[in-house]
C-alpha cells in the first residue's frame, strides 16, 4: 500500500563553495560550546570548517586525494583519510597533531567517548589514541578493510572486505566474530545497540547478522549493488540504497526476516547519498546523481510492504556528492564544490 506522509519543506540556510568537488561531509559536535558547525573535504584534499551560521573557521590540508573526513564525538578532534595517508587536526585551532603513510583508507569510526578512533588502513584495522598515535592493528584481512563501525558504548569494532565482516575487540586483542558473505561487502552499517550488523555487497544482495548468535539472513533482488547502509537512531529502520530506490527495513523484534522493505520511490537518477536526521524522528534525506534532493518521512503507522513518497525536496542539476546531518541542519556537497545548508520544517 502507498502510506500517507506529512509534508516537508528545505529551506536554505547558507552556501559555501570549496575550490575542488566537494566529496565528503561531517559535522562537528557543537557540545557545550553551542551549535553544531560542518566539516567538508574536497577531492583532492582541501578540508574546511564553517561555523554553524556559515563563517568558515577553518582551512586544513590532507595533501593527498581525499576519500573521508570524521570529527570527533566531543568536537575536538578532526581526521581526514585519503589514498596513502591520514592526517589529525585539534579542531579548536586546527594545529596537524598527527600525519602517517597509511593504506588505501576511505573510513573511520569515533568511539563514544572520542578517545579511540578505529580506521581503515589498507587491509588492516587500526585503532589510533585521540592524538593519532597507534595503540591497536589487526592483522591483514582477505582484502582491503571497505568500512569500519564503532556502534556506541560497544568497545567492539565491527571491519567488511572480501567476503563477509570481522568484529574485533581491540582491548583484548581478540576476534569475537567473523561473519561470512560471498563476494565483497561494499557497504556497512551496525544497530546503535550493536545487535545488527548488514553489508550490501557488490553483487546486488545484503547480508545481514545477529551478531550475539551469528545467525545471518540474506535480501537479493536489488537492482544494483548496495553501497550505502544507515540505522536510525532508535534502530528500528534501516535504510539502504540500490540505484534509483531506496528500501527501508524493520529491525524491530526477530528483524527482517520474512518482512517486506518499505519502498521510497521517487528519484529518477541513481542514489549517491543519504542521511537520516537525528533525534529519532525517523526523516531522511536522500540525493541523486542529477542533483535533486529528496525528503522522507516514516511515520508511527508506517509498515513493512508500504510504498512511500517524497515529503518534499529541492531540485538542481549540480549532482550530489554526500549528505550529513545535524540536529536542525542538512548539508548537501555538490560535484561543483558546492555545500549547502538547509533546514527541514
Amino acid at each position: 500500500m502507498t502510506a500517507a506522509m506529512d509534508r516537508a519543506t528545505l529551506r536554505p540556510r547558507w552556501q559555501a563553495t570549496l575550490d575542488e568537488p566537494a566529496v565528503a561531509l561531517d559535522v562537528l559536535n557543537g557540545g557545550r560550546q553551542g551549535p553544531d558547525g560542518l566539516i567538508a573535504g574536497g577531492s583532492e584534499g582541501d578540508v574546511r570548517v564553517f561555523d554553524p551560521d556559515g563563517d568558515q573557521r577553518l582551512e586544513l590540508t590532507l595533501d593527498d586525494a581525499l576519500l573521508s573526513v570524521a570529527g570527533s564525538p566531543d568536537g575536538t578532534r578532526i581526521i581526514a583519510l585519503g589514498m596513502g595517508s591520514r592526517r589529525l587536526w585539534s579542531a579548536a585551532d586546527g594545529e596537524a597533531l598527527r600525519t602517517d603513510s597509511a593504506g588505501w583508507s576511505a573510513s573511520a569510526a569515533w568511539d563514544a567517548r572520542s578517545q579511540s578512533l578505529a580506521v581503515a588502513d589498507g587491509k588492516r584495522v587500526r585503532v589510533l589514541d585521540r592524538s593519532g598515535v597507534v595503540r591497536w592493528s589487526s592483522q591483514p584481512l582477505s582484502s582491503t578493510v571497505t568500512n569500519v563501525s564503532w556502534p556506541r558504548g560497544q568497545l567492539r569494532v565491527a571491519a567488511s572486505a572480501y567476503q563477509g565482516v570481522t568484529i574485533f575487540e581491540p582491548e583484548t586483542d581478540r576476534i569475537t566474530n567473523t561473519l561470512r558473505a560471498p563476494g565483497a561487502i561494499s557497504g556497512l552499517a551496525t544497530a546503535p545497540n550493536g545487535r545488527w550488523v548488514v553489508g550490501g555487497s557488490q553483487d546486488a544482495t545484503l547480508h545481514g547478522w545477529k551478531v550475539d548468535d551469528g545467525s545471518d539472513f540474506q535480501m537479493s533482488g536489488f537492482p544494483a549493488t548496495v553501497s550505502h547502509l544507515a540505522f536510525e537512531d532508535s534502530g528500528r529502520w534501516m535504510a539502504c540504497e540500490s540505484a534509483e530506490v531506496l528500501t527501508c527495513w524493520d529491525f524491530s523484534g526477530s528483524g527482517p526476516t520474512g518482512r517486506a522493505g518499505v519502498v521510497l520511490t521517487g528519484h529518477q537518477a541513481t542514489v549517491s547519498a543519504f542521511s537520516w536526521v537525528p533525534g529519532n524522528c525517523r526523516t531522511l534525506i536522500s540525493g541523486d546523481v542529477d542533483g535533486n534532493v529528496l525528503v522522507w518521512k516514516i511515520a508511527v503507522t508506517t509498515r513493512p510492504g508500504d510504498e512511500l513518497h517524497p515529503a518534499g525536496g529541492v531540485r538542481d542539476d549540480d549532482p550530489v556528492t554526500a549528505i550529513t546531518t545535524g540536529h536542525d541542519t542538512v548539508y548537501i556537497a555538490r560535484r561543483s564544490g558546492r555545500v549547502d545548508a538547509l533546514t527541514v520544517t
